[in-house]
């Protein structure tokens, strides 16, 4: 997932498994919601949430980044699900529309049933037929920003969507997704796949009914299968959900749903946020932000009516830059190798607001994570080390022809992180200049191989508590498009693609751990991308928010589905 914290090994099947995850919060952190919204919490009221940019995408099948991950979170359910629980610090899988599943022994066929009384926002049922739409629109070249499990996993050869009569296999779509009757779904795999029942927690799995399909407008108006459904929304200033009136909490072990309303404002500059939040009186005693407390307000939070209103917590979120193989200057690995001496990581991280908000990374793997291995390849202090960088240039064919380093515009540590970037590359002799790409469609633009800059600064979360949704959707290929990069390979590194084609099938989780390092050392021997960074993830409540934690499991954001208010009106 583009820029989650799941840690131990993933070896359990069933309907339930549990992954134990490090202590994310810090000495202020509030530890009272254990799943019902805090233990002062009511029901009802409006929660607003600030947001630096609008969602890049709302639709399912789509969506693919962090902010939606938690935020879809209230509006569709997936067949599976993980549920954070921030006492026991554990995300456990769930079944969310599911009520049980089932592999064959090769692990190539899995079969879900789902749960009684599943309904829509109009209170229609939701069916297995929906979910199995949702996968086939997930296939269609218009809807290609979203999870790419479906398009590498499932037996559907040359399936080209939904939309297209080419392909389309005479209107029955996907033929390796079968639905004998409404609650029963059947994905037949081109592959084993041990871990299916944790790929079908990802939003391509939630339902979509044909009739509500609105192509690549669905992003403007999804149809709810959630506990919210959308009341307004007007691209880059508000989105409105209000309760959906069918969803059932019986059938649902994820959400609390205790807010009547949550309002999403867009672009509000975050600094100002920030005081309003500190203050937490008004309006914005019910409001918290996405975009965490900036460096310059930091030490605020000390004060007596702020402290025990903050929150605080790391993610396993990976942060780096990827360098574009596409372009012919990046094809020279000792250029490669000269960036990725020369970047100085603690400039990098002192731009992005300093040691509180971030820690220094060597791998884009966590080191909670069976497979973690230090770097070995192109190590340096963390100000970079200026004689390799220079000796690696020197036998470069680099001439001091300018590259381009792509930053999103949605916050300004972004752009302040690349201008020390490009600070600390100048000191070697490479020129770069920086493109401010929106950051609603920044991951789009960098994923449109002719709009993609030199370097991609990029963010990546695991899906789930496996290499395989790191190493394989970062650096390997498309599986749709054999020779082609996966859409999140922004490297375009080739190397060990035939190995992780063959990884998924291996049972045993810690045999394919280490296959999947074994990978991931060979392809970083070739220097495919410079990892920097992890996010330390620090807000401020509103003075009436409670039962809110740092989810680390979706990207170190506040967990929207327990939060909840101590008083209405």
């Amino acid at each position: 997932m583009k820029h989650a914290k799941r840690v131990g090994p993933a070896v359990a099947a069933g309907l339930a498994m549990t992954l134990t995850l490090a202590a994310c919060g810090g000495e202020n952190s509030s530890d009272d919601a254990g799943g019902t919204g805090g233990t002062d919490a009511v029901k009802g009221g409006t929660v607003t949430i600030y947001h630096a940019s609008d969602f890049e995408h709302l639709d399912p099948a789509r969506a693919f980044v962090t902010d939606t991950g938690m935020s879809g979170q209230l509006l569709y359910r997936t067949l599976t699900a993980f549920a954070w629980d921030p006492k026991a610090k554990k995300v456990e899988l769930k079944g969310d529309t599911a009520e049980k599943w089932e592999s064959s022994p090769d692990f190539k066929t899995w079969t879900f049933t789902l749960k009684d009384g599943l309904k829509y926002e109009d209170g229609s049922p939701i069916t297995t037929k929906d979910i199995k739409y949702n996968v086939e629109r997930s296939f269609s070249a218009d809807l290609s920003e979203g999870a790419p499990y479906g398009k590498n996993y499932l037996d559907c050869k040359d399936y080209a969507g939904p939309y297209k009569p080419a392909g389309n296999n005479g209107g029955k779509g996907c033929t390796a997704i079968e639905t004998p009757d409404d609650k029963t779904i059947i994905f037949k795999l081109n592959q084993p796949v041990s871990e299916f029942h944790m790929t079908a927690s990802m939003k391509i799995f939630a339902p979509t009914p044909v009739a509500k399909d609105t192509k690549t407008q669905y992003d403007n108006r999804v149809f709810s299968s959630g506990p919210y459904k959308v009341e307004t929304y007007t691209r880059d200033k508000t989105l409105t959900l209000v309760r959906n009136t069918n969803w059932d909490q019986a059938t649902d072990p994820i959400r609390t749903a205790l807010p009547d309303r949550f309002e999403f404002k867009f672009g509000d500059d975050e600094a100002i946020v920030d005081q309003r939040l500190i203050a937490g009186s008004g309006a914005d005693a019910n409001a918290i932000s996405f975009s965490g407390v900036q460096a310059q307000n930091l030490s605020k939070l000390s004060q007596a009516n702020v402290k025990d209103r903050v929150i605080e917590g790391s993610d396993v979120c990976k942060r780096y830059i990827a360098f574009n193989q596409q372009k012919p200057l990046l094809k020279d690995q000792k250029l490669r190798e000269a960036l990725t001496y020369g970047i100085d990581k603690q400039a990098y991280i002192t731009a992005r607001g300093g040691d509180r908000l971030n820690k220094p990374i060597d791998s884009i793997v966590p080191k909670e994570l069976d497979g973690y291995r230090p770097a070995t390849a192109f190590t340096a202090p963390l100000t970079g080390d200026l004689d390799k960088a220079k000796a690696a240039l020197a036998e470069s064919g680099y001439k001091g022809e300018k590259l381009v380093l792509g930053a999103s515009d949605a916050t300004g540590v972004s752009v302040k992180a690349a201008e020390a970037a490009q600070a600390a590359w100048k000191r070697i002799g490479v020129n770069v200049d920086i493109k401010k790409i929106p950051g609603a469609n920044y991951y789009s633009t960098q994923q449109n191989d002719a709009s993609a800059t030199d370097l991609v600064t990029a963010g990546w979360c695991q899906d789930w508590a496996s290499l395989s949704t790191i190493v394989a959707p970062v650096l390997g290929p498309d599986n749709t498009a054999p020779g082609k990069a996966a859409q999140n390979n922004y490297g375009r590194s080739p190397i060990g693609w035939d190995q992780m084609n063959k990884i998924p099938g291996i049972a045993d989780q810690k045999e394919a751990a280490n296959a999947w390092a074994d990978v991931l050392d060979e392809a970083m021997k070739t220097a495919p991308l410079v990892p920097i960074s992890e996010d330390n993830n620090v807000y401020v409540l509103g003075g009436n928010i409670t039962g809110a934690t740092v989810n680390p499991d979706i990207g170190g954001l506040p967990d929207l589905t327990k939060i909840g208010l101590k008083k209405v009106g």
